[in-house]
């Protein structure tokens, strides 16, 4: 039912170990074991118990994951392939058209996308800015008359960059991973402007 990563076994005593050896679990299960941990308890303070003993190993297993998708990214870039892109707005108009697979973004972007609606015809305006010009950006645009009919009934709004490639993904099928831009791998992210991505296939291929 769930798109299972990684399993972690806990519980008292020697049965977790004779769980895993003995192959209780079907082996596809199996092989997603990444740990055993002893715990005190069983029932759901064992269960709590695991979890605080887990960060850890949960963080390491984190790495790894996003040290294997930047290094796809990258592969696909260097192969000149079509199927690794950089930079937010050929992405966007990617994700739009349904050819984006993966998302990959670093948690230090700092960009908002910003909204100017108007309430008369409907025209719709957007400005993509950093964190720190969203105030004076969102008065410039509340003030200022609609481009198409001039009308000053204008509604602006704001919204997370990695909200909004969020609810652009969901409606297509595309996956986001959101990496941290400190580690090694996150800064490479970071290096191509802290957004890539892996296409479902390449858009530009002509027979």
């Amino acid at each position: 039912i769930y798109p299972i990563k990684g399993l972690i076994i806990s519980g008292p005593g020697p049965t977790k170990e004779e769980f895993v050896n003995d192959n209780y679990l079907e082996y596809r299960l199996q092989d997603m074991i990444i740990s055993t941990i002893d715990a005190s308890y069983a029932g759901s303070e064992g269960i709590r118990e695991a979890f605080d003993k887990s960060a850890d190993i949960l963080s390491n297993f984190r790495l790894v994951e996003e040290k294997q998708i930047v290094e796809k990214l990258f592969k696909q870039i260097n192969s000149n392939s079509g199927l690794g892109v950089y930079g937010l707005n050929e992405i966007i108009n990617y994700i739009k058209n349904n050819v984006v697979d993966t998302i990959i973004i670093t948690d230090t972007i700092s960009l908002y996308r910003i909204e100017s609606k108007c309430n008369r015809c409907n025209d719709i305006q957007e400005k993509i800015v950093e964190r720190t010009k969203v105030i004076p950006i969102k008065t410039e645009l509340e003030n200022s008359p609609c481009l198409s009919c001039k009308s000053l009934d204008i509604e602006v709004s704001e919204q997370d960059i990695v909200d909004y490639l969020s609810l652009l993904g969901t409606k297509v099928g595309t996956k986001l991973e959101v990496i941290s831009g400190v580690t090694e791998h996150g800064s490479m992210i970071s290096n191509l402007g802290n957004i890539g991505a892996i296409l479902r296939y390449n858009p530009n291929f002509t027979k």
